[in-house]
């Protein structure tokens, strides 16, 4: 099942704040920049309270710090990743004090592909390794077209082909 692509600034309601996910798809290479709710990686938004939570927030950097892994493409595509920064927000996390605006991983990826022709698609590994992830928010740039796409653990699959197409 692909995801739903939507033109312009049409985006679906939704219930619960789903992560935001940018793509910019060049030449030789694409960039990925990541943001979701520390709660929906780690299943908790609160300070790392033991060594169980400090366990799961250094396993999630692990995970996160190889994007595909979590993003997979098309081995002929022959991509590699080029550069990958991941961080926690929130120094107070679970703070009274801390009310406004939820901890959140952020990651910022840069992946070289010797066959950029080849990049149809991209499956979603990402809604496997993070059960508590039900959905992202994408915009995808693609030649001058930008889109807006919603995917979903029950729509894993980025058509990228339609975006190249898009004009």
């Amino acid at each position: 099942m692909a995801a739903q692509v939507w033109a312009g600034d049409q985006v679906p309601a939704q219930g619960a704040a789903a992560g935001m996910l940018d793509i910019a798809f060049l030449e030789t290479q694409f960039s990925v920049s990541l943001a979701v709710p520390s709660e929906d990686i780690l299943g908790f938004d609160h300070r790392a309270a033991d060594d169980t939570d400090r366990s799961a927030v250094a396993d999630a950097i692990s995970s996160l710090s190889k994007p595909l892994t979590l993003f997979v493409v098309p081995e002929q595509a022959g991509c590699a990743t080029a550069s990958a920064n991941v961080s926690l927000t929130g120094e107070g996390l679970g703070s009274e004090a801390d009310t406004e605006g939820a901890p959140e991983f952020l990651a910022e990826y840069l992946i070289q592909c010797s066959d950029m022709a080849a990049l149809d698609r991209i499956e979603f590994a990402y809604f496997e390794r993070f059960d508590h992830v039900s959905a992202l928010d994408i915009t995808a740039s693609s030649q001058g077209v930008t889109r807006r796409i919603h995917v979903t653990s029950q729509s894993p699959v980025l058509d990228v082909s339609a975006l190249q197409s898009a004009d």
